[in-house]
């Protein structure tokens, strides 16, 4: 849905379809129908209505190959008044299933095959959205530091590649109508994994890379998701204004949890976090060691069976596994970084932080029965409506509502609107 921030920004919600197993387009309509449909009429929400696409290699060649398909595809959206404001490209195949795992970086931004696939997919979102208007398009953050990669030659070849992208991307524009930001998304054990390195990324070999070229770097910036940064123990409010004091947009913020367990040394703690251990995906799991540095092991059993280890003794564990964001306490006795998504709903809340908001829950099908079941016996458009609930009561706490439910003369104006050129709704 369309919400409008405490200074007059423009704010576009929608939850991430990337719970919805498969990437087709079928699996698209079929979620809408079944899913995204009935999601509105729980919540009531009136006027358009914003989602939050993913498509997968496969289901991109199969719209771009067939321009009816594609044609019946935008039909269907506009008769629902339902805007694809967002995608999510960070996967090209599977992402549900056993032994997904590192498979999720691959191809990197190394890769020809990385591009093809982003441009795509930024084409078919572009041609849904419709000219004179800005989408966002989220995407791996280079590549997996666990593949042993000399990094100065990663961070180049991927610079080099992701400029190439970002001409295209202003080709794409000038062609359509409609501007695609493509926003690198920083997570634990990737060359990207911190706020500090997506800012030392765009003002060195990304720099570089363009040269003097200036004119498609406003099509590149960073999607922030909330649970990686707190998984590094970031403050991602802090990290959104360091973005924007060194001028990289967050062309989209994704609100997520962690799981958090106080004390490593916790055997109650550590027999509930080994009820999150599954086959699908990658849970990688930090700890900082007295000095602060953050300590990172690549899955969750690794950090279970390494527990007698003396910088993770006495020491808070978080885990990236996204779980249900309106709890604060899970599997007891576990908590959630919730408080850390609270923060930040309260700063996009001001506006000028972006204007694109996706709530990113996709690992309901891996979450333990009873986390799972909780306040919603998993239904899923419950545990969605849910989802959408609790960051709706935050950000209005903090003076952003849905466009339709602003009292008469109570909207700021809009000249004075903070409104950065990046993220700007055409």
């Amino acid at each position: 849905m369309r919400l409008t921030c405490a200074n007059g920004d423009p704010l576009w919600l929608g939850y991430g379809m990337n719970v919805h197993p498969g990437g087709s387009p079928e699996v698209l309509e079929q979620a809408i129908e079944r899913t995204v449909l009935p999601l509105r009429r729980r919540l009531g929400a009136r006027g358009p209505f914003g989602i939050a696409l993913r498509l997968d290699a496969l289901g991109v060649r199969a719209l771009e190959s067939d321009a009816g398909r594609l044609r019946a595809l935008r039909q269907l959206l506009v008769a629902h008044d339902l805007v694809p404001f967002t995608a999510n490209g960070f996967v090209l195949g599977r992402f549900h299933g056993p032994g997904v795992k590192d498979a999720v970086y691959r191809p990197s931004w190394r890769e020809a095959e990385r591009e093809e696939y982003t441009l795509a997919l930024a084409a078919v979102l572009a041609h849904l959205r419709g000219p004179g208007h800005v989408v966002s398009l989220s995407t791996a953050p280079g590549s997996w530091r666990g593949w042993g990669e000399e990094r100065a030659r990663v961070d180049a070849d991927c610079a080099a590649r992701l400029v190439r992208a970002a001409r295209r991307l202003r080709e794409l524009e000038h062609v359509t109508g409609v501007r695609v930001l493509l926003g690198l998304e920083p997570e634990p054990g990737c060359t990207l994994q911190r706020v500090a390195d997506a800012v030392a990324f765009f003002h060195g070999p990304l720099q570089q890379a363009f040269g003097r070229d200036s004119a498609a770097r406003h099509h590149l910036g960073v999607c922030l998701d909330v649970c990686h940064q707190a998984v590094m123990f970031e403050d991602p409010r802090l990290g959104l204004d360091r973005l924007r004091a060194a001028g990289v947009p967050v062309v989209k913020v994704q609100a997520s949890a962690a799981l958090e367990l106080a004390d490593g040394s916790d055997v109650a703690g550590r027999a509930a976090l080994a009820r999150f251990v599954e086959p699908t995906w990658l849970h990688q799991t930090t700890t900082p060691d007295e000095r602060g540095e953050v300590h990172l092991l690549e899955d969750l059993p690794a950090a279970l069976g390494s527990a007698a280890a003396p910088w993770l003794a006495r020491r808070p564990w978080r885990t990236h596994f996204h779980v249900p964001v309106f709890r604060a306490l899970s599997v007891p006795p576990l908590k959630t970084t919730q408080g850390e998504l609270d923060r930040v709903l309260a700063r996009v809340a001001q506006g000028g932080a972006t204007r694109h908001l996706e709530v990113e829950t996709y690992t309901w099908e891996g979450l333990p029965e009873d986390e799972r079941n909780a306040g919603s016996g998993f239904d899923l458009g419950e545990a969605l409506a849910k989802e959408l609930e609790y960051v709706l009561a935050v950000l209005a706490r903090h003076g952003s509502l849905p466009e339709g439910a602003l009292p008469e003369g109570s909207r700021p104006e809009r000249a004075g609107a903070s409104q950065p050129a990046s993220t700007a709704e055409l």
